[in-house]
């Protein structure tokens, strides 16, 4: 598909396959807020569509992140600003934005295959979040790419009588006592579309409520074995000065630890509604 032209400077490309578009052309600093939230509403059909958005060579600065996180939520935060969660990840505070998380490779203790399971963002709370906005400070070489996974295409795949038997069922999430709990629906629907879409990943999903732990076990089981396939993935490999926007609500992601003692340095901030 070729490039549509979103504005004079800026153009968006679909992606072939199951979820993502390329947005090339941003520069934050170039818009006032008016503007900046103008270009953001002419993406958000994209994004609906495509449930993440990737910048290319974007260079955001915290303030450019923090500007374009805003204009797609009410509220941004960093992750170990809530309650429920407590992994003493640094954030951008003593510059001015502890909104934005740091994930730094070269932190003491750092385990880069905590985020190495298809998991979504704070699903353990009333409220997890509607989306994330992602940015590559230091690439590794050839390494430390990040997959999505289209939960609504993995709603489709399930077998009409698996569609039946999920459609109503509760998901308790969250890893205490590092976390909170928090009990959601298996399956929601798009805001938009109002397509279904499955809410339950390896990273935080414990258990079906109201099934034994055998049951729950093998149900969910039979769920991750049709949403992990790779037909339903996007595999971004990241280059220093690279952005991502995600939609939390219908997509999981997989941070890929195989950079081994490379550097690499991303920021995140986090979108509430």
């Amino acid at each position: 598909m070729s490039e549509v032209k979103v504005s004079s400077r800026v153009s968006v490309e679909r992606l072939d396959g199951a979820l993502g578009a390329v947005v090339q052309g941003l520069r934050v600093s170039d818009y006032d807020d008016d503007q900046l939230r103008e270009l953001a509403d002419s993406l958000l059909p994209w994004w609906d569509e495509r449930l993440v958005l990737f910048f290319p060579g974007a260079h955001f600065t915290p303030a450019d992140q923090s500007r374009l996180a805003r204009c797609f939520g009410s509220k941004v935060a960093a992750t170990t600003e809530t309650a429920s969660e407590n992994r003493n990840i640094p954030t951008l505070r003593d510059e001015g934005f502890p909104e934005i998380l740091v994930i730094d490779s070269h932190t003491p203790g750092f385990n880069p295959f905590v985020t190495a399971v298809w998991h979504t963002d704070v699903p353990f709370i009333e409220q997890p979040p509607k989306a994330s906005l992602f940015y590559c400070e230091i690439a590794a070489v050839g390494a430390g790419d990040t997959m999505w996974n289209n939960q609504i295409a993995a709603y489709r795949r399930l077998s009409p009588p698996m569609q039946r038997l999920v459609d109503d069922l509760e998901v308790l999430m969250g890893t205490p006592p590092t976390t909170g709990t928090h009990v959601h629906p298996l399956v929601r629907r798009h805001h938009a579309s109002g397509e279904k879409s499955i809410f339950a990943n390896r990273g935080w999903t414990r258990s079906i409520v109201g099934m034994s732990e055998v049951e729950s076990k093998h149900v969910l089981e039979a769920v991750f074995a049709v949403s992990e396939r790779p037909e339903n993935v996007v595999r971004w490999k990241w280059t220093s000065g690279d952005g991502a926007l995600w939609d939390n609500r219908y997509t999981m992601h997989y941070a890929v630890a195989d950079y081994g003692t490379q550097h690499r340095r991303v920021r995140r901030a986090t979108i509430y509604d």
